[in-house]
């Protein structure tokens, strides 16, 4: 009876200061070993590393930021160009308009000057409201849409050119560096 009410005493383990800093020494040098060896694997290869990017994701990063900021800001500069058309229509119509004389058949009639101004006015006035209406057509969401499309496919041109096959240099030391060869597929 004595034994079976005895408590057990059980000893906590207690990690010493030594053994922490020993296994901490230890995850910092197996990583720093791991790191020394992949760095000398890549300096010692020639191509160094190569990254492979899918076009597709970077069709849908690209497309998605240039539709936003298309959408944000096309609508903007077609109010600006339809407040300064009149204007437009008159500073580059004025000296393309010349209406005097009118020939037909080997006739020349000539006009009186207040059917000419009045024939003038109607012509500017007949183009301001088409370059009016064309502005109209652009706001539309299909054109926004295939101006986003077109931006976003001269991007990706421009990336394969231009990035594809590209050795970037990664500075890592002062003598070293670590080559990068991006690749676009």
């Amino acid at each position: 009876m004595y034994l079976s009410k005895k408590k057990k005493v059980v000893k906590k383990r207690k990690i010493s200061l030594e053994n922490f800093l020993f296994f901490c020494f230890g995850v910092l040098a197996g990583s720093l070993l791991i790191v020394c060896i992949a760095l000398v694997t890549i300096l010692q290869s020639s191509g160094g590393i190569n990254i492979y990017i899918s076009g597709e994701k970077v069709i849908e990063a690209i497309g998605g930021q240039v539709v936003q900021q298309v959408q944000e800001e096309f609508p903007g500069f077609i109010k600006e160009i339809k407040m300064q058309a009149p204007s437009l229509v008159e500073k580059y119509m004025h000296d393309f308009i010349t209406i005097g004389n009118l020939e037909i058949g080997g006739y020349t009639v000539h006009l009186p000057q207040q059917y000419i101004e009045e024939l003038e006015n109607n012509l500017r006035n007949d183009v301001t409201l088409y370059v009016l209406e064309l502005l109209d057509e652009l706001e539309k969401e299909q054109f926004i849409t295939e101006l986003s499309h077109g931006i976003t496919n001269d991007a990706l041109e421009m990336l394969l050119e231009d990035l594809n096959g590209q050795v970037i240099m990664i500075p890592f030391l002062k003598r070293y560096s670590i080559p990068v060869v991006v690749w676009l597929n």
